[in-house]
């Protein structure tokens, strides 16, 4: 088939191409002889290394000052544990095993208004609400009733009592009744305290490790259930097996009693058979005797 008469543009496509281009030969160069380094130790330095300089990460450093201002804060409170008396305290008046602690109360409630909620319970000899150098109270309160009974009362029912759109926390006085008590302003106290929210980043982490915690913990009892199910079908089978060897024993039994039956039979069977052919025996005795005689 021919290319002529077909237009420029397809001829374009049959036309060979360019020749390559020469390119010159490639020349190796010399390789680079390498060595060890063993020729040179002899010029290394002898001295000791320099001291390393100290370097402390940001979160290092957080952590140093945390600690040190607790110390500090641990041996600021010692002095004031060791001079801490309960007994010796002239605002501390009263009997202890009649005085109720009262908590978490609101700072508009008064202590006429405390006594009239507190007095459902019994009388009440005396209020005592704490307030600050300022003036401003506190939060709690000490209220000391005429019988211990009544004490005993507010203790069990009064706990969570709402005042003044509070609930309160209700306690016996542990100052003076309880040896080694501290409050919580000396590091006692009942509780872990005031603690703020942690970060964003360590509600994650813990929210991630609960999460791994409860998988576990459905994984083990998963496991124990597949356990327990599997030892559940192994009594099964094993109950079974015992039955049918129970059922084989008696069985067994059985045929065996049935065998001695036959045997009983059989030979009461040959005992009769015997006395038939003694008695036959003495039958013809007899007939012979007669014919004799005749």
């Amino acid at each position: 088939m021919s290319a002529q008469g077909l237009p420029a543009h397809i001829l374009a496509l049959f036309t060979p191409r360019p020749p390559p281009q020469h390119l010159p030969p490639c020349v190796l160069k010399p390789g680079v002889s390498i060595s060890g380094c063993a020729e040179y130790v002899e010029f290394f330095s002898s001295d000791p290394p320099p001291v390393r300089e100290p370097w402390e990460s940001p979160l290092e450093r957080k952590a140093r000052r945390h600690r040190e201002k607790v110390q500090a804060h641990k041996s600021a409170q010692k002095k004031f544990i060791d001079s801490y008396d309960p007994h010796k305290d002239p605002n501390a008046s009263g009997d202890p095993f009649k005085t109720l602690f009262v908590g978490r109360i609101s700072y508009d409630t008064t202590e006429k208004k405390l006594k009239r909620e507190f007095e459902v319970f019994g009388s009440i000899k005396k209020v005592r609400m704490v307030y600050d150098q300022k003036g401003k109270p506190r939060g709690y309160a000490f209220i000391e009733f005429d019988h211990e009974r009544d004490l005993k009362n507010s203790y069990k029912q009064g706990d969570g009592k709402k005042i003044d759109g509070r609930r309160v926390m209700v306690d016996v006085e542990r100052g003076r009744t309880v040896e080694g008590w501290l409050p919580r302003r000396l590091g006692g106290g009942r509780g872990p305290g005031r603690q703020g929210k942690p970060a964003k980043k360590k509600q994650r982490r813990l929210a991630e490790t609960t999460e791994k915690l409860k998988e576990k913990e459905k994984e083990e009892k998963d496991k124990k259930k597949d356990k327990d199910k599997d030892r559940e079908k192994d009594k099964e089978e094993d109950d079974k097996k015992e039955k049918k060897a129970k059922e084989k024993e008696r069985e067994k039994e059985k045929d065996k009693e049935r065998e001695k039956d036959k045997e009983r039979e059989k030979d009461k069977d040959r005992d009769k058979d015997k006395k038939k052919e003694k008695e036959k025996e003495r039958k013809r005795e007899r007939s012979r005797s007669r014919d004799r005689r005749k």
